[in-house]
């Protein structure tokens, strides 16, 4: 009806908004829920540039798995990092009782208008408690049918005044995307611009990689990035592919940075790769932290390696990325909004989603990727780029 009057806090409906959108100016303070894993973190900090270009003024605080908040620590758009330490669900409610009531009183006094709860946050129960417990207006997440329990989906639908539909094809949707969609849920639109990952690494992790750097004669933008293992054996780089991509950048003098998680196994199978070959092959591997990581690759030429992590963190620091994906989804999970090149067998079975073929830890997709597709791949970025300088030698 003309003149109607519009619900405090509702925005007037244009085309393509939501009937129950919200008014921007009700949304200035803002928590959001991030994912457990690495990559899903990286990709999920989509929502912070947004919030912060829609909404200038929004003071936005994160609730994050306590080994990932130095991701954002530094970043001059979150207010307040929060942390939830990953062996609480280990140890139950009881034993955590403590510092489960210490983080919820230190919520409550932030007196929220928002809570976004990522789609890829695993733990579902966090969301609609801190809804009721904080008595925080509004709360969006992900569709009810995507959780399993009887008593989440009904949680959701009693708590969350907002959630998203499920996806008509979830295996093509980019998870940065489906990120934006909660806020595209409450009616807030992100210009293309602000849909960008963010991530900071911060002064002291910037200085211990320029002396790192400086130790060894390295220019900046004057060496490869390479990441060949991931989280799962199943989607590391076969050793093979891993030795012939080395010999290749051997041959031309280029200097190689390889890296790896903290894992035993993990060093084992970078150790051995560098091995033998010289100052020019720096094994980093298991000696970073995630901003400095993040401050290497800021300084890198391009990213070769695996589809994992590190290759969101290069991505988010605006790094080209050549990745060899495998049972991982490359639809969903492709490098985001940088240069980009992805190799793939093309098997029917992929994207699977598992540690390697039946959890096997061995994957037949990535043992079919011949080396020769990842040197024309990275010879093409040689072609269209500056070239990569040899290092200095003392």
């Amino acid at each position: 009806m003309a003149g109607a009057l519009i619900p405090p806090g509702v925005m007037a409906r244009h085309d393509g908004a939501p009937s129950d959108a919200i008014a921007a100016s009700r949304l200035r303070r803002v928590l959001i829920i991030m994912p457990q894993l690495l990559g899903d973190a990286v990709l999920s900090s989509v929502l912070i540039s947004a919030l912060q270009d829609m909404i200038p003024d929004s003071r936005i605080d994160v609730l994050v798995h306590r080994p990932l908040a130095e991701l954002f620590v530094h970043n001059p758009a979150i207010a307040a990092v929060h942390t939830i330490d990953r062996d609480w669900r280990k140890k139950g409610l009881w034993r955590t009782a403590g510092p489960r009531w210490a983080l919820i009183r230190a919520l409550r006094a932030r007196r929220y208008d928002l809570l976004i709860q990522s789609p890829h946050t695993t733990d579902g129960s966090w969301g609609p408690a801190l809804k009721a417990l904080l008595r925080i207006p509004y709360a969006v997440g992900a569709s009810p049918a995507t959780h399993g329990s009887p008593l989440k989906r009904f949680m959701w639908r009693r708590l969350f005044t907002h959630t998203l539909p499920l996806p008509p094809d979830p295996n093509h949707r980019h998870v940065a995307e489906w990120h934006l969609d909660l806020l595209r849920r409450l009616g807030l639109n992100p210009s293309p611009a602000a849909r960008r990952a963010t991530i900071e690494p911060g002064p002291a992790a910037r200085a211990r990689i320029d002396a790192l750097l400086a130790s060894r004669h390295i220019p900046q933008r004057g060496f490869v990035l390479f990441a060949p293992l991931a989280g799962q054996r199943g989607r590391t780089l076969p050793a093979s592919l891993c030795r012939d991509f080395l010999d290749h950048c051997q041959g031309r003098g280029l200097t190689v940075i390889i890296i790896s998680g903290h894992e035993a196994w993990q060093q084992t199978f970078a150790h051995a790769l560098a091995q033998g070959r010289g100052d020019r092959m720096v094994d980093l591997a298991g000696t970073l932290t995630l901003t400095e990581l993040a401050a290497l690759a800021s300084a890198a030429r391009v990213f070769v390696g695996a589809d994992s992590g590190p290759m969101h963190i290069a991505a988010a620091m605006g790094l080209p990325v050549i990745a060899c994906f495998g049972p991982g989804d490359h639809y969903r999970f492709s490098p985001w909004q940088t240069r980009q090149s992805l190799i793939l067998a093309h098997r029917s079975c992929q994207p699977c989603e598992l540690d390697g073929c039946g959890n096997s830890g061995h994957a037949d997709c990535l043992h079919d990727i011949h080396s020769r597709t990842l040197l024309d791949a990275f010879q093409a970025f040689e072609a269209s780029s500056e070239p990569l300088a040899p290092a200095r030698t003392c």
